[in-house]
């Protein structure tokens, strides 16, 4: 009876500040997911599950059941091989590049999710937040990326094992911070942290309008129906009032 309450009650009302949580445990373990990858692949797969039980109630359910569920099997496998193989090999590397694909899946499901009803979310703060979460950790990917394939990409060195590193990067960034400490020197590297510092600035807008909207006042069933009946009884005496009436002659 207890455990049926707890996942009545407490899991369906907080489950997404849950999720949150969840995400910010996940960025802030990250420098220990560098030093220990078993430990970090474990780490990963819990909120990754805890993530797709999520988007449940904040995402679009055939985008990522079509398309989220089958890519998440393939980060999964890469991790693994990560965590467990030599990191010298090209398939123990894979997990970034699976995973930026995971990420714009995630983010087109959930975009497409806020544009079709933007005005019926619940918690539209909380998922703005994973969101912005989600966007820092795509570009994250991305420069790791950039960092493998590019030539001096940055102004000091990364290994590829300092996925953390590259996380701190996209989120000063992304939110226009730029401490400095890293800094992008090749030109395309460049132009990816000027447009995710773009990417922040606008998602900070559009969540702004988003609240105003979601708060804003609107009219009652009640006051649109006595709203149309007035209109309709005023147009109905101006009709009246516009009309030619016929001069009757009494005998």
């Amino acid at each position: 009876m207890q455990i049926q309450w707890l996942r009545s009650r407490f899991f369906s009302r907080y489950r997404i500040e849950i999720l949150m949580g969840a995400l910010i445990v996940e960025m802030l373990a990250s420098p220990l997911a560098d030093t220990h990858p078993r430990a970090g692949a474990l780490l990963g797969f819990t909120v990754l599950l805890m993530l797709l039980a999520g988007l449940r109630y904040m995402a679009n359910r055939a985008i990522v059941r079509q398309l989220g569920l089958p890519i998440a099997a393939i980060w999964m496998i890469t991790r693994i091989l990560e965590a467990f193989g030599n990191r010298r090999e090209f398939y123990a590397n894979l997990s970034p590049i699976v995973g930026l694909v995971l990420s714009c899946s995630i983010l087109w499901a959930i975009f497409d999710h806020f544009r079709s009803e933007s005005r019926n979310s619940r918690k539209p703060i909380v998922e703005a937040f994973i969101s912005y979460l989600v966007i820092a950790t795509a570009f994250s990917q991305l420069y790791w990326i950039l960092n493998r394939f590019v030539d001096h990409a940055f102004n000091q060195t990364i290994r590829p094992t300092e996925s953390g590193t590259f996380l701190y990067f996209s989120i000063v960034t992304l939110t226009s911070v730029g401490y400095g400490g890293i800094a992008p020197i090749n030109p395309y590297v460049r132009m990816v942290a000027a447009f995710e510092s773009v990417c922040g600035i606008f998602f900070i807008a559009v969540v702004v309008a988003r609240l105003v909207s979601s708060y804003a006042p609107t009219r009652s069933p009640e006051a649109n129906s006595r709203g149309r009946t007035f209109a309709a009884t005023s147009q109905d005496r101006r009709t009246y009032l516009g009309k030619t009436q016929p001069v009757r002659l009494h005998a």
